[in-house]
């Protein structure tokens, strides 16, 4: 079993083109008219209730889902990412958080970039579901594409939601996406797409705190979040709130490739 497969397992769904279970003629015939999606996730803790791959397989699905909506082709995805940092994924003490330098991130993205640019693909999204890997995704992506003239369009999933959609869905107030990790928004997101994979009767009873910054500290100490793993709380995490946020973000997302390529996804959209 492939990787997307092991995903699509999830979703009880199919992508419309997966690069690895693509002949090599026909990914040949369609990477002139399509655009590649590169989902790049963590091996990272989220809680008591949630697996290791949450910041992949969040992303994945929402790339699914857009793939679905014109000519795209998804691409194998990247579990290993950035290193976790305590205020915004918990730290590197939990266990299973796994992690490769900043520059091997940068450097793996980069390649992976330029091959598929010499092979001829032009266009690429790359949708990031780990806050830690945004500076080096977009130094990979500046460097490719001033090498080339590729178009790399990079979008972290969090900062597509509108405020308004927010307050729709939170109406006692949203906390803020710097102590969303393994809280509301990622754990309903879950519920929607990967029900089977959360377990509800581990979500534990936290009340959630405001983010307060705290400078980094190395050796990384002890005792900076809570020993659940839960920056926030995910009491009251559901999944009509992951519907609603998983259709929002999969329309914000097509609204952002379509005047990024606009001929390529109009033409997508009119067949």
């Amino acid at each position: 079993m492939t990787t997307e497969q092991g995903l699509q397992a999830g979703t009880k769904g199919t992508s419309p083109r997966a690069m690895t279970q693509m002949t090599w003629e026909e990914f040949r015939d369609a990477m002139p008219s399509s655009l590649l999606v590169l989902c790049v996730g963590s091996v990272e803790q989220h809680g008591p209730h949630m697996p290791l791959d949450v910041d992949l397989r969040i992303p994945y699905g929402l790339a699914e889902r857009l793939c679905a909506r014109g000519p795209a082709i998804l691409a194998p995805p990247l579990y290993y990412a950035g290193h976790s940092q305590p205020a915004t994924g918990g730290g590197q003490h939990f266990p299973g958080t796994t992690a490769i330098r900043g520059q091997t991130l940068s450097s793996l993205i980069g390649d992976i970039l330029a091959d598929l640019v010499r092979q001829g693909l032009r266009r690429v999204l790359v949708l990031n579901g780990h806050f830690e890997n945004t500076a080096f995704i977009a130094e990979a992506a500046r460097e490719e594409s001033a090498r080339s003239g590729a178009r790399i369009v990079i979008a972290n999933w969090w900062e597509l939601v509108q405020a308004e959609v927010l307050a729709r869905l939170f109406p006692d107030g949203f906390p803020g996406w710097e102590v969303e990790h393994a809280s509301l928004t990622e754990t309903s997101l879950m519920m929607y797409m990967w029900p089977e994979l959360v377990h509800v009767s581990r979500i534990p009873h936290q009340a959630g705190k405001k983010y307060q910054p705290k400078p980094l500290v190395f050796p990384e100490p002890h005792g900076l979040v809570p020993t659940t793993g839960i920056l926030y709380t995910a009491e009251g995490a559901n999944r009509s709130i992951g519907e609603a946020l998983t259709n929002h973000i999969v329309e914000c997302l097509e609204r952002i490739v379509a005047e990024e390529f606009p001929d390529l996804w109009r033409e997508g959209r009119d067949a």
